[in-house]
C-alpha cells in the first residue's frame, strides 16, 4: 500500500495557523502582503491536500495484486491467504471448495450434482 499516515509534519506550512498574525498587511506590519487570492489559496492548501491523500487512499484500496489493501489483510483461510485472494477466489469459482455440507466440500456437491444430471441428460452437460 502506497498511502500513509498524514503527518504533522506534512501538514504544519498548510494550516490557517502557519500563516502570519496579520497575512493581508504590509511586511513591514508583521504580515506577508496576501492578495484576496493568494489568501483563498492559503485556506485551500490543507483540504485540498487531504482530498489528495484520500484520492490516493480510495486509489490504494481499489488496487489489485500486492499494492492493494486487501493484499495486506489476512483472510484466515490459510498461512499467506490474503482478503485480496479470497475475493478472487470467490470470482473464479474456488471458494465453493471452502464451504462444507455434511461431510463434502460444496464444489465436491456440485461436481457429484452436475455428473448425475449429465448421465440423466444421456451426456449433453
Amino acid at each position: 500500500m502506497k498511502t500513509g499516515k498524514i503527518l504533522t509534519e506534512e501538514i504544519s506550512d498548510l494550516t490557517v495557523g502557519s500563516l502570519p498574525t496579520r497575512p493581508t498587511s504590509p511586511v513591514a506590519l508583521g504580515g506577508r502582503g496576501y492578495s484576496p487570492r493568494e489568501m483563498k489559496h492559503a485556506f485551500d492548501r490543507l483540504p485540498l491536500f487531504i482530498v489528495e491523500r484520500f484520492n490516493s487512499l480510495i486509489d490504494d484500496i481499489k488496487a489489485v495484486g500486492e499494492d492493494s489493501v486487501a493484499a495486506a489483510i489476512p483472510s484466515g483461510v490459510s498461512e499467506g491467504h490474503s482478503l485480496s485472494d479470497l475475493l478472487g477466489d470467490i470470482t473464479n469459482g474456488a471458494f465453493a471448495s471452502y464451504l462444507t455440507v455434511l461431510d463434502k466440500t460444496l464444489s465436491v456437491h456440485i461436481t457429484e450434482i452436475l455428473e448425475r444430471l449429465n448421465r440423466l441428460e444421456g451426456g449433453s452437460i
